[in-house]
C-alpha cells in the first residue's frame, strides 16, 4: 500500500482545529477537486478518507493513501504559501515522505499504539450504551478498525479474529460548539498499521490518530 504525508512547517506551532482552515485553504485552491473535502459525485463519502489531514508535532501535514497518494507530489511542487483563517506564510518548509507498507494481520502478535490525538468512538445511541455499560471500548477499536480494513479493501478470513486490549482515559472536547466525548492513552491490536492512520469519527481532519508506541519496543 502506497501512501504519502507532506509537512507545512512554519514558525508557527499549530492546533487540531487548523486542521479545518487548512482543507479550507486547499479546497479554495484546488476548486473543484471533490477528494479534499472528501465528497464523491455531490454525495458526502462515507469510505475511509484517502485525503487526511493530520497534526504531527505541531506542524500541519497532509496524509495521502493509495490512488491520491501522487496528489501529495503536485501539492509539494505547487503550494508556495499557506493561509490559515487569515495568517498567511510564505516561508514554508516542505517535507515529502513517500511510503510502501502494508496492513497485517498476525494471529499470534500484538502491536502497540499511542493515541497522538483525541480518539472520537462513540455516536450518541452508542455514548448511551457505553453509559450503561453496554459498549465496551474493545469493541469500537474492533468495530473502527474493520472500518478502514473495509474502506481500504481489506478483507479477513471469517477464521481471522481481530483482538484488542486498551488503556484509554475519557477527555471531553468541544467541535463546532457540540460537546463531544474524547478519549486519549494507548491500544494493542493484533494489526499492523503504519504510523499516522487514524480511527474513529473526523478521520479526515486528524482526530483518533495513532502510532507505534515506541516504549513498548525497549
Amino acid at each position: 500500500m502506497k501512501y504519502s504525508i507532506l509537512k507545512l512547517i512554519t514558525d508557527k506551532e499549530y492546533r487540531l482545529r487548523d486542521l479545518e482552515k487548512l482543507r479550507g485553504f486547499l479546497i479554495q485552491k484546488y476548486e473543484g477537486n471533490t477528494i479534499f473535502h472528501n465528497h464523491v459525485s455531490g454525495n458526502f463519502d462515507y469510505s475511509y478518507p484517502k485525503l487526511q489531514y493530520k497534526l504531527i508535532k505541531r506542524n500541519l501535514a497532509i496524509m495521502a493513501i493509495e490512488e491520491v497518494c501522487d496528489l501529495n507530489s503536485k501539492m509539494f511542487e505547487e503550494i508556495e504559501y499557506i493561509d490559515i483563517f487569515g495568517d498567511i506564510f510564505f516561508d514554508i518548509k516542505k517535507e515529502l515522505v513517500i511510503k510502501n507498507e502494508e496492513i497485517i494481520y498476525s494471529k499470534d502478535e500484538m502491536f502497540d499504539y499511542k493515541f497522538v490525538s483525541p480518539y472520537l468512538p462513540l455516536n450518541q445511541k452508542n455514548f448511551r450504551k457505553f453509559l450503561d455499560g453496554e459498549y465496551d471500548l474493545n469493541k469500537a477499536i474492533t468495530n473502527n478498525i474493520l472500518e478502514v480494513l473495509k474502506g481500504l479493501g481489506i478483507w479477513l478470513e471469517p477464521e481471522q479474529k481481530i483482538y484488542v486490549s486498551q488503556d484509554l482515559k475519557i477527555d471531553k472536547r468541544n467541535l463546532k460548539d457540540v460537546s463531544m466525548v474524547t478519549f486519549g492513552g494507548k491500544f494493542s491490536a493484533n494489526i499492523k498499521f503504519p504510523d499516522y492512520f487514524s480511527i474513529g469519527k473526523r478521520k479526515s481532519i486528524g482526530y483518533g490518530t495513532f502510532v507505534i508506541d515506541k516504549a513498548k519496543e525497549i
